[in-house]
């Protein structure tokens, strides 16, 4: 079986954004068990829906951190660690899709650096610093938030 190309993996991204939301949601709830949703759900389902009209139109990785859109979910002392992890995962998701489907490498090295930019906006706006993704809206959680310790 041959792999995929850019053109088919972009059209395949398009079409399977909610099944990979899905998956990750399951690699996330492994990880975090007490705590639904994730802190990144809200901008997760925004970044799987731009990567394939993105690939698909030969855009940087980079500017999938822009088309960001929804809620960050956020303890009052912040959670820079569960956010970064929780977009991990959202790397190994595509990893695997990569893996599974033979796409190219240049096509898994667009969508790692998609999975950095995407974390990178993330971090940013939970952060409140100066570009962050104007679509992303912060939700301070003051109850029933319980975060793991990260584990390395």
């Amino acid at each position: 079986m041959t792999g995929l190309g850019p053109g088919e993996m972009a059209e395949v991204l398009s079409v399977q954004s909610a099944e990979m939301l899905r998956i990750w949601r399951l690699a996330r709830h492994s990880k975090q068990p007490d705590m639904l949703p994730g802190l990144s759900d809200g901008a997760l389902e925004s970044f799987f829906s731009a990567l394939g009209p993105l690939l698909a139109r030969g855009a940087a990785a980079g500017e999938v951190g822009a088309a960001l859109a929804g809620t960050l979910r956020l303890p009052p002392g912040g959670a820079e660690d569960t956010l970064s992890d929780e977009w991990e995962i959202a790397r190994s998701v595509l990893r695997a899709a990569c893996e599974s489907l033979g796409a190219p490498e240049p096509v898994a090295r667009w969508l790692d650096a998609a999975a950095s930019a995407g974390r990178e906006a993330v971090l940013a706006a939970a952060g409140g610093r100066p570009g962050a993704p104007a679509g992303l809206v912060l939700l301070w959680v003051f109850s029933g938030l319980v975060l793991r310790p990260r584990t390395v």
